[in-house]
């Protein structure tokens, strides 16, 4: 699982440097309109995920500071490395 976390991880960090790569240097013709839209959604649906998994499982999961931009960057990949990582924060706090 957590190979296809770092894997999940690995492409949203791909398709953000496409995004803003967009953003610095245009696509030519209607790819640049495209991307941008396509940023906007995606930054609207993971806010709306942060908004959701924070809170239901603001209870049930330590949360961290880091956690709130983890699942802003990689959605619900991050979401599942939160919850993973759950096991060790409990040893550890």
């Amino acid at each position: 699982m957590k190979v296809l976390v770092w894997l999940g991880r690995l492409l949203f960090a791909i398709v953000w440097g496409a995004m803003l790569g967009n953003l610095v240097w245009p696509f030519p013709g209607k790819g640049f309109a495209l991307f941008l839209i396509l940023l906007f959604v995606l930054i609207a649906l993971h806010l709306l995920q942060l908004m959701m998994f924070a809170t239901v499982y603001r209870e049930h999961i330590q949360w961290r500071r880091g956690d709130y931009w983890q699942i802003l960057l990689f959605g619900v990949v991050g979401w599942l490395a939160i919850v993973q990582d759950q096991p060790q924060r409990t040893k550890r706090d």
